[in-house]
């Protein structure tokens, strides 16, 4: 079928923007143009040396026209001005292969740079990848169209394929397109693979007298295309491995934080370790496996296995059962019995008529290869025969090797276990990260680096050059220095085996173990001794933009540095070790901090005006309006005679106050880990720093070491290191539990023996309870302590009438909504995937169905296609089979327009909010775990069982799970996102058979959380906790004992912030459905939030669910930044909250004026009026709050 060659209406605009996609798109792409390029520079040739000389000679027998193509540099025109007889130029660009940030960089480098060439030059784009080419599907790029994609991630411009142009009709359907367009020029952005192709359309063009140029510009994450010195790096790396190593800086925290997990990080990249050993030196992880090495020291996966094993048990001598393992996507082919293995795979599976199955597989493979096979776990086995990718290799990418990889480590410690050993506890956590790292925001460097590819590459077209590749070099010079010319394909590529057949292609670039580019291994192979055993993590945190003030935003990539000849920073000691009650306490230094880090700390808080001068003696306490209990006073009552305590509003004093002297307050983590828990210390400290000899003693190790008095006294000197860091490291934390007798009493005796005035507990609903009832049982043993409760968890379900936000929540969600944007508009660019992502949330409180804030906020930020929301799950009633079908209708509604791709999101506890499987959850909590299924089976109830058994393997084996210290389901161990994608599919093939759905369904699924919650909190986060410290160091010096630490009115500018506390008997709740050891009176508790259905950020998605199902209004909020416009944004759940306290304070005005305007004398209407309006009022008030007392049991039921 011939092929169009008119062009198609674009419709593929972005139709809408975050904050920080708006300053980038008006940054100036002028300024990431060298200065060689400004005007029209000469094109000087140069010599280019073939890359195999053996393979010279067949490469040229196969490029008779192109071979001897010549390199070039460009030199300045001096007169820097266009030649008045230059005639326009076309020029057409493709996106091919998969995803790389800066792409749509690359494009505006060429359209700028062919509209400075003549302003009448034209330029077209290719839509879909090379299939577009061949098919002429394109359209016509206007300065509109351009200026929507700017400093933008992804190819959604576009949208990239991987079609290969390798048929006779494929080629002369391309020219014939070229032609019919008039085409001068096409540029093919793309990989090794696709450059190589690109080389085989100029050749084939200029055989055939086709005047079209074809030129490519160099782009892999994988960062496998680097052809120095001609292609120093491909772009896109260094993006993709600052958001990845962004990722495992925060999870490294979290081991820290924690001190209970190995977390197995799998990168992307499946020829090469490229992207493992640059995050491996930015990070700097326990280990770091790299497959080259592997590959040339002939190790097994036993011997793998034995030295990640020895590393494990090395480090549980020195008391560290946890640590961080980062892994290449592509290790598991070099290993040598499984690259021999998925070679012969793929050679075998590329012969017609052997079936994907292990029986036709075993029936060809070699006795070695059948035994290698035989060995790997039955999940391995089966990922091995997924559908190859289109050059018919297996896809790596789908091979879990870091699960491998745990199962053999745990089988390898336990016999060390039984020979004695080996003592400690192996706990594995596992993350793979790609796709997220493929379409984000790119940094300063790719953003300068594919604008001068793409204006490197116009301008050999320009010059009337085919057959080469766009060169930029000398990146360590600032951006007007750099150098940029062109190489030929040719000239770079060699002789490789393909699908069984011999091919030209590119050299992977592969981790160089030995030579001149080996400078990055060696600098690695000089610090990894050293970072098996210790913590030596370096936190890269989240990418900058900010030019002038931050200078980590404008770093080049670590590996480029050291092959450039830059030395590696070396690493700052860090203080010993101290083992405290089986908790270790390592304290950190300014100087072991990255430069990040480092930048981060020198940030001026902001400070609300009642702490301005963030003293003590510069605040008035004052008591404000008595609290009540909202319902079952009575109730509540029973375990808090003292309700109705008074708010207490903390506000600036002119009149500076004596300071009470010689105060100690301690404070302990105690929930999970969240941003901003450091500068809370540091708020707290400093205030307490105000008050002569008085101190904060850190209980290390969280609620156990508060039991076993593990304490450090925390100074200014060492917050420092602190100020603007995530996660808990610095005092980390245990159980979130002070409930049992025993626990109370070691409380008692830990606040006695120490003499504390004041005892901090810092976390979510769980934690502020344990807070309350332990204030009422210092009341009553006469303990002087006062017990204060501070707000915390990155769920955001710790809050009420009196909080508005959760300390960590906003940091937390905008660094989960930056990955999710970063994987919506990879899908939009690849227009292949349906990703089914999970986000970490709030867990059950009291029985009630966990919360979902976190995945509300991430879909206001990013606009997903779908959210499914726990709480509308659980309002609606809603089944599984119904949650199923409204996924699948709207699969088959975007199909319908002929879009095979969408991103959904899915809030972690939403398996819980299911009836049937609440019921099922249930059953399963009262049992012993972990348990094997034919134990469980006969203990269920038959709905139970029944719904169980038509679950698959995986999530079966997931419930039946250790649980948590709370003996409930640990419902991030469910792979809810995998359940939900396996299931619609299922529903989708059965519509198919029915006829009632035609189009495709490829599901890709994620998990969000541990890489985010203990990311560096932002300015909100910072500003919000350490005021929330210098509150609870008020609270507790001033003896308001059962009291939480309050900052309110958080939507307005940081100034106007309220502070004070709010008493914990007034946020107590009971469960109306008593648990089974609650015999008459339930327990009150605090009771996790849930989203509020009729509130202000549910509604504001409400507004725009329909639209994001059926189009693409994906926002990328990117990662969080800590100067310009976009820092100061506050998260739209916080920002939109209700302010309960402010209406209070409106209607106390109301209140007032009406008393002020009726006094003696005034007109007697206004008194009638007032009274019976109010009278009207209060009847309304006593309707809406009938009390739903509780009976006490009478004498017979006693």
């Amino acid at each position: 079928m011939a092929p169009n060659t008119e062009p198609q209406l674009y419709n593929r605009a972005r139709k809408a923007y975050s904050s920080l996609q708006r300053e980038r798109l008006v940054a100036d792409c002028q300024a990431y143009l060298p200065a060689v390029l400004d005007g029209c520079p000469k094109a000087c040739k140069k010599e280019a040396v073939p890359a195999s000389a053996k393979d010279a000679e067949t490469i040229k027998g196969l490029f008779p026209h192109t071979y001897d193509t010549p390199a070039v540099e460009f030199e300045r025109d001096v007169e820097g001005a266009a030649d008045a007889n230059q005639s326009p130029v076309k020029v057409g660009v493709v996106l091919s292969g998969g995803q790389a940030p800066g792409g749509h960089n690359v494009i505006a480098g060429i359209f700028d740079s062919v509209k400075r060439w003549h302003k009448d030059s034209a330029m077209i784009g290719f839509l879909d990848g090379p299939h577009g080419v061949f098919s002429g599907n394109f359209v016509e790029i206007s300065s509109e169209i351009m200026d929507g994609f700017r400093n933008t991630g992804g190819f959604d411009m576009l949208g990239s394929g991987r079609h290969k142009i390798e048929t006779e009709e494929q080629f002369q359907n391309s020219m014939t397109v070229c032609q019919a367009i008039g085409l001068d020029g096409l540029v093919v952005i793309g990989g090794d693979d696709s450059n190589t192709n690109g080389a085989v359309l100029a050749e084939y063009f200029k055989a055939h007298g086709c005047k079209t140029k074809v030129v490519g510009a160099p782009k892999t994450i994988d960062g496998d295309l680097k052809c120095p010195p001609h292609i120093p790096v491909s772009f896109g790396f260094d993006t993709a491995c600052k958001t990845f190593a962004g990722l495992v800086g925060n999870i490294s925290v979290d081991a820290l934080s924690a001190q209970k997990y190995y977390h197995l990080v799998r990168l992307m990249g499946r020829s090469a370790s490229n992207i493992a050993l640059e995050v491996a030196l930015l990070t700097r992880p326990n280990m770091c496996v790299l497959g080259e090495e592997v590959s040339r020291d002939k190790k097994s996966l036993k011997d793998i296995t034995a030295d990640l094993a020895d590393m494990i048990e090395d480090r549980s001598k020195a008391g560290k059962d946890y640590g961080v393992i980062v892994l290449p996507e592509g290790l598991i082919e070099f290993i040598p019995e499984f690259n021999s293995l998925i070679s012969e795979i793929n050679d075998k599976l590329a012969t017609p008529g052997v079936a994907p199955t292990e029986e036709g597989v075993l029936a060809v493979l070699s006795a070695e290869n059948a035994e290698s096979f035989r060995y790997l776990p039955t999940f391995i086995r089966m990922q091995l025969l997924l559908d190859r990718d289109p050059h018919g290799n297996v896809q790596v990418a789908k091979i879990e090797t870091e699960k491998l990889l745990a199962a053999t480590i745990a089988a390898e410690l336990e016999a060390r276990r039984e020979k004695g050993s080996y003592k400690g506890h192996f706990s594995p956590q596992f993350h793979s990260y790609g796709y997220e790292g493929r379409a984000g925001l790119p940094t300063i460097f790719d953003a300068s680096y594919c604008y001068a590819l793409g204006a490197t590459a116009a301008n050999l077209i320009c010059s009337n050059l085919t057959g080469l590749i766009a060169s930029v070099k000398n990146l360590l010079a600032p951006v007007k220095e750099w150098h940029c010319g062109g190489v030929p394909i040719t000239s770079l590529c060699v002789i490789e085996r393909r699908k069984g057949k011999d091919k030209p292609v590119i050299r992977k670039a592969l981790v160089e173990l030995g030579g001149d580019l080996s400078a990055p291994f060696k600098a690695y192979e000089a610090i990894r001794g050293e970072l098996r055993l210790t913590d030596a993590y370096s936190i890269p945190g989240p990418m900058q933009f900010d030019m002038d003030t931050c200078p980590a935003s404008k770093d080049i990539p670590l590996t480029l540095q050291l092959e450039l000849g830059r030395p590696l920073p070396l690493m700052a000691p860090k203080g010993s070790a101290e083992n405290m009650g089986g908790f270790l306490y390592i304290p950190q230094t300014v100087e072991s901090r990255s430069e990040m880090q480092q930048w981060r700390m020198a940030r001026q808080r902001q400070l609300p005006g009642a702490l301005s001068e963030f003293t003590i003696s510069a605040v008035e306490v004052r008591e404000g309006a008595t609290t009540m209990c909202f319902e079952h006073e009575q109730v509540i009552r029973k375990y808090f005679p003292l309700v109705n305590q008074p708010l207490v509003d903390i506000s600036a004093s002119d009149a500076k106050r004596s300071a009470p002297e010689g105060q100690a307050v301690g404070i302990v983590f105690c929930g999970r880990q969240a941003p901003g828990c450091h500068d809370l210390l540091c708020g707290l400290v400093d205030m307490m720093c105000s008050s002569p000899r008085s101190k904060v003693l850190g209980f290390v190790g969280g609620t156990k070491g508060l039991f076993n008095k593990q304490s450090i006294e925390l100074t200014p000197e060492i917050c420092k290191a602190y100020r603007g860091t995530g996660g808990l490291e610095l005092l980390g934390r245990t159980v979130d539990r002070i409930g049992n007798p025993e626990e109370i009493e070691n409380a008692r005796k830990a606040c006695e023996e120490l003499k504390l005035t004041g005892l901090v507990l810092v976390g979510g609903a769980r934690t502020n309870t344990d807070a309350a009832y332990l204030a009422e049982h210092f009341r009553v043993a006469q303990v002087k302590t006062a017990v204060i409760g501070v707000p915390c968890g990155i769920e955001g379900s710790m809050v009420n009438e009196f909080v508005e936000a959760s300390l960590g929540f906003d940091s937390a969600a905008k660094t989960m909504a930056q990955l999710v944007g970063n994987t919506a508009i990879d899908g939009s660019s690849a227009r292949k995937y349906y990703y089914f992502m999970k986000l970490m949330d709030g867990s059950s409180t009291g029985g009630k169905t966990p919360s979902s804030h976190v995945a509300l906020e991430a879909a206001l930020q990013t606009k997903p296609n779908l959210l499914l929301l726990t709480e509308e799950v659980d309002e609606k009633r809603l089944s599984l089979r119904e949650v199923v079908k409204d996924v699948a209708d709207v699969v088959a509604l975007r199909a319908r327009d002929g879009k095979n791709f969408g991103t959904v999101l899915v809030a972690e506890g939403l398996l819980a909010a299911i009836p049937e499987f609440r019921s099922l959850i249930q059953e399963l909590e009262a049992l012993p775990m972990p348990s094997p299924v034919e134990k469980v089976l006969p203990e269920l109830t038959q709905w139970s069982r029944a719904l169980f058994q038509s679950l698959p393997d995986f999530i079966q084996q997931q419930l039946l799970l250790e649980r948590q210290s709370n003996k409930v389901l640990q419902l991030s161990q469910l792979e809810t996102e995998r359940l939900m994608a396996w299931l619609v599919e299922d529903e989708l093939k059965q519509r198919k058979k029915a006829g009632g759905y035609s189009g495709g369904f490829s599901p890709v699924c994620q998990f969000l959380g541990y890489q985010a919650r203990c990311s560096m909190p932002s300015d909100f986060d910072s500003d919000y906790a350490y005021s929330l410290g210098g509150a609870a160091a008020v609270l507790a010096t001033t003896g308001r004992t059962g009291y939480m630490a309050v900052v309110s009115d958080l939507s307005r500018p940081v100034r106007e912030w309220r502070v004070g506390g709010a008493p914990l008997t007034a946020m107590l709740r009971v469960n109306q459905a008593p648990t089974p050891d609650e015999v008459r009176w339930p327990r009150p508790m605090l009771f996790a939030a849930r989203v509020d259905l009729e509130g202000a950020a549910w509604r504001s998605w409400c507004q725009v669910r329909e639209a994001c199902a059926r189009d693409e209004l994906y926002e990328n909020p990117g990662p969080i930044q800590f100067s310009g416009p976009s820092a100061s944004i506050v998260s739209t759940t916080i920002a939109t909250r209700f302010s309960y306290m402010l209406e209070l304070e409106r209607l106390r005005k109301h209140l007032d004026d009406v008393s002020s305007r009726c006094r003696p004398g005034c007109d007697p209407r206004l008194v009638r009026v007032a009274t019976r309006s109010l009278a009207t009022l209060n009847a309304i008030l006593n309707e809406l709050s009938e009390p739903l007392t509780a009976v006490p049991p009478s004498e017979g039921t006693k």
